[in-house]
């Protein structure tokens, strides 16, 4: 079962992964239509939007950046432990990810001044290959401000054939928008949430759009643009530890809720269903030992936001006694991900289930967990240029997939995990009705076991 948020892109990135993965043929709308499952309950599951919430909690976050990353500051020679800014960024280890991105920024304002200038020398490049190709091709909107342009005057804008259809005019409008409101002219300040989307345009212009000429500001703007975004994307989703857990527990309690699920009707579902068999026809092409095992495979793909706080629930342990449930990371695995700068397209956290049937069937080492991290296609783009670009097939590899859970973590032990995680996750509301239905339920044990 595939299931996706409704975000446009996601929808489409599982539809092309359920192509390539079941080697079908065709266009990707029947796929989409046909496999992928778009649901109330799994929109809710993978996308944060409605939730008051974490809409709150993210919007806390993002004020809290917006004062510290727009600092005057050079963080080349700061210390953890000795610079207060440090601290209320919630940077406590010198091996962060988040320490090396400030020491490569050093200086958060100036970095961002010159992402904003690096935009308009982009956009006086693209203005003058406009001019060159449209001169004596627009003519006044009469109704309005701005240039009329018709079928025949767009396609003059357009000589350029770029990715996907899209004009040479649509492409200087999309740089000119993010230009226009990154930075208010009137408070001097900047908005850090446009950073993403600057770091993604460039990255996408710079993959797709080489043939441009405009490799070496691409470049120079994508250098800035990662620094900055190495900076803000993570620490959107929660500044401290405890921020991290907070924010994580409350946007992806239902997605636990539902892998708890997974895993348990995985272990206890004995029935034979021809389903979740293994093609016997194709035996003689697989390498594996026990061609008549059940398989279950679920796969749920969201947005960057989901993804992050998914590893930090993994991460920071949800109890406050930190003896009572430990982390299902192994040590290294959570120093793996402390140290990733950027979960890019196709990042994946795959979660595998075995059972060892030789083991007595209530032996908790019966079924053990196995969970896999992989930060995506990492690759970077600023060697890309035009003449090697088809021949380059580095832009499509992803970085290896990493164990990352504890030796031999028991089922039981990441279900009891997860429990505790979805308990932190519950809103005061939900939380109120979830101790009155305990509260029910005790009772009504006492009155059974009261019973001669």
């Amino acid at each position: 079962k595939i299931k996706t948020s409704d975000e446009g892109r996601v929808m489409k990135t599982a539809a092309a992964f359920a192509k390539g993965m079941l080697e079908l043929e065709g266009e990707l709308p029947p796929i989409l239509v046909s496999l992928v499952h778009k649901e109330k309950e799994s929109v809710h599951m993978l996308d944060p939007s409605g939730n008051k919430e974490v809409k709150v909690a993210l919007e806390s976050c993002k004020e809290k950046l917006h004062k510290q990353l727009q600092l005057d500051y050079d963080f080349s020679d700061a210390k953890v432990g000795e610079c207060k800014i440090l601290e209320e960024m919630g940077v406590v280890s010198e091996s962060s990810s988040m320490y090396e991105a400030l020491r490569s920024l050093k200086n958060p304002r100036k970095c961002l001044f010159e992402i904003h200038e690096t935009i308009g020398e982009l956009l006086q490049q693209l203005d003058d290959m406009l001019g060159m190709q449209g001169s004596g091709a627009e003519e006044q909107n009469e109704e309005g401000e701005g240039l009329k342009a018709g079928r025949r005057e767009d396609e003059a804008l357009s000589g350029i054939k770029l990715y996907k259809g899209e004009t040479l005019l649509e492409l200087t409008e999309r740089w000119r928008l993010l230009y226009n409101k990154l930075y208010d002219d009137e408070s001097e300040e900047f908005d850090l949430t446009k950073i993403p989307d600057v770091h993604d345009n460039v990255r996408f212009d710079m993959l797709h759009n080489p043939h441009l000429g405009l490799s070496q500001t691409l470049a120079l703007l994508y250098s800035l643009a990662k620094l900055m975004a190495d900076c803000v994307v993570p620490q959107e989703y929660g500044i401290t530890i405890k921020d991290k857990r907070e924010v994580g527990t409350k946007m992806c309690k239902a997605l636990i809720e539902k892998i708890k699920y997974d895993l348990i009707i995985a272990k206890t579902d004995n029935q034979v269903d021809m389903r979740y068999m293994i093609d016997l026809s194709h035996s003689a092409d697989l390498a594996i030992n026990t061609l008549g095992r059940r398989i279950r495979t679920r796969l749920y793909f969201t947005s960057e936001s989901h993804l992050h706080t998914l590893l930090n629930v993994l991460r920071f342990v949800q109890h406050d006694s930190d003896d009572a449930f430990e982390s299902p990371l192994d040590k290294n695995a959570r120093k793996m991900i402390k140290e990733t700068p950027e979960l890019c397209y196709l990042t994946q956290i795959v979660l595998r289930l075995f059972e060892d049937t030789k083991k007595d069937i209530n032996d908790p080492k019966r079924f053990r967990v196995e969970i896999g991290f992989s930060p995506g296609a990492t690759a970077t783009p600023l060697h890309m240029s035009e003449k090697s670009r088809d021949g380059d097939t580095t832009r499509f590899d992803t970085a290896q997939l990493h164990t990352i859970s504890k030796e031999m973590l028991t089922c039981d032990e990441l279900e009891n995990y997860f429990i505790e995680s979805i308990k932190n996750g519950y809103s005061k509301e939900e939380s109120d009705d979830e101790r009155e239905k305990s509260k029910k339920d005790k009772k009504k044990k006492e009155r059974a076991s009261s019973v001669p």
